[in-house]
């Protein structure tokens, strides 16, 4: 009886420690710089709601629809007032082509 408590938990710790050592990317680490950063939203105003938020003096340039790995992602493109181009991307799995 003593063996198999050891071997249980010997077995949840490494479980736990498996699950920590994970490569997932946080909501912290999602700053949509990237399709592996991208911000996960539920719809495109979210998507404006977090630009106005994080670039408030940003001038829109363009919004972009596309695929990474199967998934569909908006791209939105702004300027900075310094002039400097930022782009963020939003991953809109959850709602894209779900119907309304």
């Amino acid at each position: 009886m003593n063996l198999f408590r050891h071997i249980s938990i010997i077995a949840f710790i490494l479980i736990f420690i498996s699950c920590g050592t994970t490569k997932n990317i946080s909501m912290e680490e999602r700053d949509g710089s990237s399709f592996e950063k991208a911000i996960i939203v539920n719809s495109i105003p979210e998507e404006y709601q977090y630009v106005k938020k994080h670039c408030p003096d940003c001038k829109f340039v363009m919004q972009s629809l596309m695929q990474h790995k199967g998934k569909p992602y908006d791209v939105l493109e702004f300027e900075k007032p310094t002039g400097e181009a930022v782009s963020y991307y939003f991953d809109i799995s959850k709602f894209y082509g779900k119907g309304f």
